[in-house]
């Protein structure tokens, strides 16, 4: 567990090693990871009186819950999922995400989450930067991971294009037959679970705006704003992420058919020349006795000369009629 106190007059917060009471003036925040989090409910209670839910305390030890949101008269409870370290460095799956949970009180903020999750790193590292407006209360510093949380989505979308990429070179290679279509299909499936991610956060989110116990102010207002088009624009790339893998797939199979349409006019053309060709040679094959020219002494070399002239005339008019 990490202490910290943050003012309203917008000082450098400071770490606590224990605290007693809340303070008059900005908030405490308690920060929490899962492995050291079985007292929080108790710091909570003996620092604010107010009663936690046990439902609530159950859904902060779960790393796996989906977002959501719940409120009581005395706090608010957030659960936002966000991305493992892991992410990019798996080879099949990109979206390895867990939950955090976090819990609004008027000058206190309780944070639970995975020991994994830098992005509460990230904030604390900025509180040695003196020269940033830090937050002054509980939902501001809520904004704050959050905000970070959903760059770090970033991250994913640029990972997912480059390996759309490749999927997309490797599928239009005529020299290369495609087949890891296994791939292509987990590709697709963590497109769009990385849609249905940003979904529900913003669903989320839209549920803690209408439904959260303080009057938010105009400042707030805009930084959730801000918040819920930022997470917009990534779903919104998700999606298209999805698009672009299936007009990679139909651009392959167009390629495969116009491939095979040029194959399939090779050997229309070829059939057209030796068609007649073979028509004379199956005609003088026959064996009849009453055929004059089998006797006729200048009858070979005209047959050729006939096969010769019939398949170099098709040869041209097949090349001015542009089918090769």
């Amino acid at each position: 567990m990490q202490i910290y106190r943050l003012n309203r007059q917008g000082e450098v917060p400071k770490r606590l090693d224990s605290v007693d009471r809340l303070p008059d003036e900005g908030f405490i925040w308690l920060d929490f990871t899962r492995s050291d989090a079985r007292e929080w409910p108790q710091w909570a209670e003996r620092l604010t009186g107010e009663k936690i839910h046990d439902a609530h305390i159950s859904d902060s030890f779960n790393g796996d819950h989906p977002s959501y949101f719940d409120g009581t008269e005395d706090y608010d409870m957030l659960i936002f999922r966000g991305l493992t370290p892991e992410d990019c460095e798996s080879a099949t799956n990109l979206i390895v995400t867990k939950s955090a949970a976090f819990f609004l009180f008027d000058r206190l903020l309780v944070s639970v989450h995975a020991a994994e999750n830098v992005s509460f790193q990230r904030v604390k590292e900025k509180f040695c930067e003196t020269k940033l407006r830090f937050p002054s209360t509980p939902l501001g510093l809520v904004h704050a991971i959050l905000d970070i949380m959903v760059d770090r989505y970033l991250m994913i979308v640029d990972e997912l294009e480059d390996r759309l990429e490749k999927l997309q070179d490797a599928l239009l290679d005529p020299k290369d037959p495609f087949d890891d279509w296994q791939e292509l299909l987990n590709y697709r499936k963590q497109a769009h679970q990385f849609e249905l991610l940003c979904e529900h956060n913003l669903q989320t989110i839209g549920t803690w705006r209408r439904r959260m116990r303080i009057e938010l102010t105009e400042n707030q207002r805009v930084r959730l704003d801000d918040l819920v088009e930022h997470l917009t624009r990534v779903e919104v790339h998700g999606d298209a992420l999805q698009k672009d893998v299936e007009v990679a797939v139909q651009l392959h199979f167009a390629a495969m058919s116009h491939r095979t349409n040029e194959v399939m006019r090779t050997l229309t053309a070829v059939s057209i020349i030796f068609f007649p060709m073979t028509l004379i040679t199956g005609i003088y094959g026959m064996n009849f006795e009453n055929m004059p020219e089998l006797k006729w002494r200048y009858g070979y070399f005209v047959v050729l000369a006939l096969l010769a002239s019939l398949g170099i005339g098709l040869v041209i008019w097949l090349k001015r009629r542009k089918v090769f």
